[in-house]
């Protein structure tokens, strides 16, 4: 992703990075998993393209240089996050519909290109945009690990099969907890990584299903940790899409429904750097 090249000033980072997409219910079935099994021992079910159909929600965080690789210095480089989907037509080709931040600066990619798998169920997808390619491998029948092979952009992540359709505003309602790691920084961007500094959160989110979501969180900013407590609005789109945003800090989030537990989550405001899930809180006596 070359040409994402340009960031405004930089306000607070809540983003974080991905920690594990979690999986609903159905991917614990056991049918489901031997299954998959009998494909990786490269029994008659075997992979193949049709193995991947659907759209798939991608989540990566990871890093870019414009310097000829291989670089071992962090300042070559600058952070990047991924969120989006990949939809796979079961017969080679690929669409996808980002949000791309390289060094604070988030733009959509939208483009189409091919993908192959192997009968040992690992696999790749290569796009006409930069000359992008990835490598990935399967987890279960709903989820993959995903990384980025294109030179210069080291990067890993997940694919995860979006089972979830019409959603609307009362979709999100209740508590979703978050915690992960991210970056941001003070200084004008551009800026290579080490321009940044940590930040770290776990919490909640508390969606009240009317378009309107509060933050209690436990920050650990540059090192110093506090509490964290806001509020702001969400917005849902039929196709299970969403953002939020949260005035205090000027911080836009893309949202994305997996299934009715989950959402991947992006911080896509200048100068942040870090994707996430939200889990659903679902407590027991």
């Amino acid at each position: 992703m070359k040409r994402l090249q340009t960031v405004r000033w930089v306000a607070v980072l809540c983003g974080v990075v991905v920690i594990t997409l979690a999986l609903g219910d159905s991917s614990r079935s056991p049918l489901r998993q031997t299954a998959l099994a009998a494909q990786v021992n490269g029994g008659e079910d075997a992979c193949s393209l049709s193995s991947l159909r659907g759209a798939y929600v991608v989540s990566i965080n990871g890093f870019k240089t414009s310097q000829a690789p291989p670089q071992f210095t962090i300042s070559a480089f600058s952070p990047v996050m991924v969120i989006g989907t990949f939809t796979f037509d079961g017969g080679g080709n690929v669409s996808r519909a980002l949000t791309v931040s390289v060094a604070g600066n988030p733009l959509p990619v939208a483009d189409t290109g091919s993908y192959q798998i192997n009968p040992d169920c690992s696999g790749s997808a290569s796009f006409s945009t930069d000359t992008e390619t990835f490598g990935f491998n399967f987890v279960d029948s709903r989820s993959l690990a995903i990384v980025t092979t294109t030179p210069g952009e080291p990067g890993a992540g997940t694919l995860v099969k979006q089972e979830i359709r019409d959603c609307s505003t009362k979709s999100f309602r209740g508590v979703y907890i978050t915690n992960g790691n991210g970056l941001g920084t003070f200084q004008s961007p551009p800026q290579p990584t080490d321009a940044f500094f940590p930040v770290s959160v776990v919490g909640s989110w508390t969606f009240d299903g009317k378009g309107g979501v509060s933050r209690s969180l436990s920050l650990n900013f540059g090192g110093y940790p506090t509490p964290y407590v806001d509020s702001g609005t969400y917005q849902v789109n039929s196709d299970c899409t969403a953002s939020a945003y949260f005035p205090n800090d000027t911080e836009p989030f893309q949202l994305i429904f997996i299934d009715l537990k989950t959402i991947a989550s992006g911080v896509v405001g200048p100068g942040r750097a870090g994707a996430s899930t939200l889990i659903k809180q679902t407590l027991q006596d």
